[in-house]
């Protein structure tokens, strides 16, 4: 006797990627419906690629080694806001603080904090663009009749 053995996560997801896009947007007769049914195929599909890749945590380890490299010079500062700014536990959090911070306060700090955080940030924002790729085309199609 052998105990029956499931099948994985990304195998019930393709299968329901299938059965979308061969099954259900073929035969649906109504256009939003067929929309939808597009949207979720490619909801699926970046569901798929986030399998066993936790981006979220490595975007906040990555901000959160850009924060702690700027500590010291903030505190150096003593710019009692941007200190503050600190305190929050996300670093998202405190990222977005400080650069509010340094919008609010033009000047050589304020210009370190830009040139710091806005690299990383704007690397974690491509690779969020780029992961969500199969959900904007299917969006695309979808708004182009082409599903």
């Amino acid at each position: 006797m052998s105990l029956p053995v499931p099948p994985d996560t990304e195998t019930i997801l393709q299968n329901c990627i299938a059965t979308l896009r061969d099954v259900i947007v073929p035969d649906a007769q109504d256009e939003w419906a067929r929309f939808n049914a597009g949207l979720l195929v490619g909801a699926l599909e970046y569901a798929i690629a986030r399998l066993g890749d936790d981006r979220a945590d490595q975007h906040r380890a990555d901000l959160r080694t850009q924060v702690d490299q700027l500590r010291g010079t903030i505190e150096k500062a003593a710019h009692p806001h941007a200190v503050a700014a600190l305190e929050a536990t996300s670093p998202f959090e405190v990222a977005s603080r400080l650069l509010v911070w340094g919008q609010n306060n033009p000047g050589d700090l304020a210009d370190e904090l830009r040139r710091v955080l806005h690299p990383v940030l704007y690397r974690q924002m491509e690779s969020e663009l780029e992961a969500a790729g199969p959900i904007m085309s299917a969006f695309e199609r979808g708004m182009r009749g082409r599903l």
